[in-house]
This record gives C-alpha cells, structure tokens and sequence, in this order.
C-alpha cells in the first residue's frame, strides 16, 4: 500500500481544534472517521467527520481544511476522471436527484451523518465493482491532465502537508526579498496556458516557496518542473509536498511530471546553473523583490536559450526598451516583453487583481541591430 499522510493525520495534529461536523440521532454510532476507497489496487483514505471548532460555513477559509467537502470533492474527481464507464459516472454525478454526489451534498446540507456514511459505502461498492470490470483508468489524454483535477490533488497535499502547521509560514522579516507569498492555482493555470507549457517542457521556480507551483505544474502538464528556495521553513514544506504529492497521484493511478525542490540560494546555486540553460520557462515572482536581486536575475537571464520564457510579478525589461550602441551587451536587448492582467483571487497577498508579465528571450533584434552595424 501506499503510504500517505491520511485526511485523518491531517486532523490529528491539531484534534482538539476540531468537533463533530454531522449531527448523530440517539442510538446511531458517533463515526468520526471513514475509508473512501481510491482508484489503485487496494487503496483506501482514511477521512475524518469532524470539523474546525472556529469553522464559519458562511465563509470558508482555505488555511481551515473542512474533510467531508475534501471528501466529496475527490469522490467528484474520481468519477468525472479516473474511471472510464459511463453507467458508474451517471450513478455517481449523472442523477442530480439520486446520484452519490447528491446524496453526499444533501446529507452534508443537513448535517445527516447516517446519510452520509451510506453513500460513502455504496460509492466504495460501485467503484469496487468497477475496478474488477478492468474500468480503472483515466478518460483523458494521459500528457494533460484536466487543471482542477491537478488543482484538487495539490490542494489535498498542501491540506494535508502545510495547512496544519501554516503559522510557521508566517515567520519572515516584511519589506525583504524573503516575504513569503503565493502565486494560486487559477493564475499558475494561465500561466501554463500562456506560456505553452507541455510534457517536453523543463520548468524551474525561482522561490518556489512551498512548491505548489512546482508541483501544480508537474501534474497538469507532466513535464520536468523543479523549484528552489532560500527560506528554511517554506523549503522544508515544499521537499515533504513533493513527496506526498507523489504518492498521491500512484493512489489515483496518475503520471505526472518529474519533481526536484532545493533549499538554497538561486544566486549561488550550481543546481539553477546547471539547469537554467536547459530551462524552456522560468517564474519568478518577484513582486517584492529589490534593485539590485532584479538586476542579478538580469544577468542570469544570459544563460538562458533561444525562445525561454520568463514570467514575472514585475517586468524586467520595458516594453519601449530600444537597442542601442550603449546598451547592446546589456542583458534587456535580448528579451521581449508582453503584459497581462491578472484578477481577484489570483495571488495570497492581496485580494485585488494586478498585472504579470511574459519575457521571451529573443536574439533577432540585437543580431540585427550588430549586423547593420557590420559587428557580427
């Protein structure tokens, strides 16, 4: 079997902060736990019933992991996904009126814990049954997975991983190159999109933080995606992520992507040596870095091939940036630059929208301007 940090070790490391979620009738068993069954061989997840005592259903944090919504959520996936039989995919999703899914939503709704159970073990039993009828298996093309499959699995890694322990996050000077922030799952899928990130592509984070975007990427496109980072803490979250993550992606019978995290310095680290020139896309967000860490980025950015696309929080070069005698070895002339917007929701420092930016590395224009000038 597969060894995972279970929604159940997720909830015990902080159990006295959690309570009954479901109301029990007099004589009913009190369950605070359940197994759902998973797509590999044998696989099974241990889920908690129990909820945060400050939990407001009104407003869900994403820091307050809530298991019965984790649960329903990956009883959604799996059928949607990872089960090719439409008989199985109508009986879980299909009936809006009957299916599990709706018996599940309905019996949390109504805090109905007897409800809930039961349709956890019928879906177990369908999915049981589907698994000797040889139905086990993705009904996607395996090189892309569909993004909010690859965003649940992320999010259950960090729920499982980072969020019973997330204060420790919170621990870094403000004002630094070292403020802790993260880019979220709907901008980490645009980004793929606008950057043509595929299975052939190799990605690299430059302050990778905890790893999401690292591991987001991995499993949405399965390509080599690697990330580094100086801070201590979010390193150390971001290597166990890694692990976790791929352990759970073998219990959905998931390929995904190559994954490497360090913990270090990007500007002295002879891991992004090595792989920044065999980079096809670089992120960095650099949304709170200073001057002169910009500029040292800069005159890494030599190093990179033809065509590598760099994405940024803050550009590195201006749009109208014009080639000229006195410039021509900086490293602004090599690249091109587009700018895109970004809404609400998008990024953890703030609740506003904002702006990213897309440089391409781009010699034509600086070979031209030598060869007008008989220099090349």
């Amino acid at each position: 079997p597969v060894a995972v940090v279970s929604s159940v070790d997720a909830v015990r490391q902080s159990e006295s902060q959690y309570e009954d979620y479901f109301r029990w009738q007099d004589g009913e068993d009190r369950l605070q736990t359940i197994e759902l069954h998973l797509p590999a061989s044998g696989a099974t997840e241990s889920y908690s019933l129990l909820m945060p005592k400050s939990f407001d259903r009104e407003s869900e944090s994403r820091d307050e992991y809530l298991p019965v919504n984790d649960l329903i959520s990956t009883v959604r996936a799996i059928a949607l996904y990872l089960v090719d039989s439409s008989d199985f995919r109508h009986k879980v999703c299909g009936d809006k009126e009957n299916g599990i899914l709706r018996q599940l939503e309905r019996a949390r709704n109504r805090l109905n814990g007897r409800d809930f159970v039961g349709a956890v073990h019928e879906f177990n039993r369908l999915l049981d049954l589907e698994r000797v009828s040889s139905n086990i298996g993705p009904v996607f093309d395996k090189s892309h997975i569909p993004s909010d499959l690859a965003i649940h699995i992320v999010e259950q890694t960090y729920n499982r991983v980072v969020a019973p322990t997330v204060d420790m996050l919170r621990q870094y000077k403000a004002f630094s190159n070292n403020v802790y922030g993260e880019i979220l799952p709907t901008l980490v899928s645009e980004f793929i999109e606008r950057a043509g990130i595929s299975h052939d592509t190799t990605f690299i984070d430059l302050g990778c933080g905890i790893g999401n975007v690292v591991l987001q990427v991995a499993a949405q496109t399965g390509c080599f995606s690697c990330g580094i980072e100086i801070m201590k803490v979010p390193a150390r979250f971001a290597r166990r992520q890694a692990q976790e993550f791929e352990q759970r992606m073998r219990l959905y019978k998931l390929n995904h992507g190559a994954v490497q995290v360090w913990q270090g310095d990007f500007c002295e680290s002879t891991d992004v040596q090595r792989m920044l020139p065999r980079a096809d896309v670089v992120l960095v967000n650099n949304y709170a870095f200073d001057s002169a860490l910009n500029q040292t980025l800069l005159q890494m950015f030599l190093d990179l091939k033809e065509g590598t696309k760099i994405i940024s929080l803050k550009p590195f070069v201006t749009p109208d940036h014009k080639i000229s005698a006195r410039n021509i070895y900086s490293p602004e002339s090599i690249l091109t630059v587009r700018r895109y917007q970004y809404w609400s929701q998008c990024v953890s420092w703030t609740d506003s929208g904002g702006e990213y930016f897309v440089q391409t590395v781009d010699r034509s224009r600086l070979n031209e301007f030598l060869a007008q000038r008989g220099m090349l």
